[in-house]
């Protein structure tokens, strides 16, 4: 991969970051104080898996500590 390319794909990284980040303000924005649902459940340890896997890759291609 150039540098292009490899820009690209951290540009793209980025925004998908960026994307399960706004999911996640969403469910918790939506999250009830009593009787959650285990469907809302799911889909937040589904988009916190997602953010911290996207997060895993970039450090690791940066090779620094992305918080």
């Amino acid at each position: 991969m150039d540098d292009d390319q490899q820009h690209e794909y951290e540009q793209e990284l980025l925004l998908q970051l960026n994307v399960v980040e706004a999911k996640l303000a969403d469910v918790k924005a939506r999250w009830p104080y009593h009787s959650v649902q285990a469907k809302m459940v799911a889909e937040l340890e589904d988009l916190e898996e997602k953010r911290d896997h996207i997060k895993l890759i970039i450090r690791n291609r940066r090779g620094i500590h992305c918080e």
